[in-house]
């Protein structure tokens, strides 16, 4: 008899304590799914106006780095993504008059590849003709300037453009008149990053502020 009782309330108790520990853990679960539901909170359901605004830094694209050089692109470019021997390609839509996109290519080589900076510049120069039949080499503007200790080089020039024909570093293709190409070596930690902007020359002198600007910020 005693036996019978005992396993009774043996039983009632565990009952009781069951019933407590589902009541606590409903209760514990409530809170968790009321703060990730909670409208305004730092998730992608949070309005607009509650979220983060970009910051200098990650306004437009996002930094890009290559070979140890980092830069940010600016934001009315259109990022084409890497191809072939293309680290990086960005495009900007004809101006007004121009009938072509600007166009800026990034390649790198390796740490000891792709040849030295002059003979790149001197490709580059290779790769216009002029009206006149002047010589590219005399007519090319240069300058030059340091990104975080990075030393970086600039050649401009306009005229007929030998397009590379699918060349990275140009080569023997269309003939593209009225054009301007501006290239910039930048020798970087882990070897030189060479960008090469092209296009009919009103494109080309839209994007070209913003090349020397986004390479001059660069930094390791």
């Amino acid at each position: 008899m005693n036996s019978t009782i005992e396993i009774a309330r043996s039983r009632f108790l565990v009952g009781i304590i069951l019933m407590l520990l589902v009541a606590i853990a409903g209760c514990g679960g409530g809170d968790e799914q009321a703060q990730q539901g909670t409208p305004g909170g730092n998730t992608a359901d949070a309005p607009a106006s509650d979220r983060p605004g970009p910051t200098p830094e990650t306004a437009g694209h996002p930094g890009t780095t290559i070979a140890g050089v980092t830069y940010s692109v600016p934001s009315n470019w259109q990022d084409i993504g890497p191809t072939g021997m293309r680290q990086a390609q960005y495009r900007l839509g004809p101006v007004d008059g121009d009938s072509a996109e600007g166009e800026v290519n990034v390649f790198y080589f390796g740490p000891t590849s792709g040849g030295g900076v002059e003979a790149n510049l001197s490709r580059w120069i290779g790769q216009m003709t002029l009206p006149d039949g002047g010589d590219p080499a005399a007519a090319a503007e240069r300058s030059t300037f340091t990104a975080d200790g990075m030393p970086g080089h600039v050649v401009a020039l306009n005229g007929s453009y030998k397009s590379g024909g699918g060349r990275p570093m140009g080569g023997d293709g269309e003939i593209l008149e009225g054009y301007r190409l501006v290239g910039v070596v930048v020798e970087g930690p882990e070897g030189s990053v060479f960008f090469k902007l092209t296009g009919p020359e009103a494109t080309a002198r839209a994007m070209e502020g913003d090349l020397l600007t986004m390479v001059k910020a660069a930094h390791k």
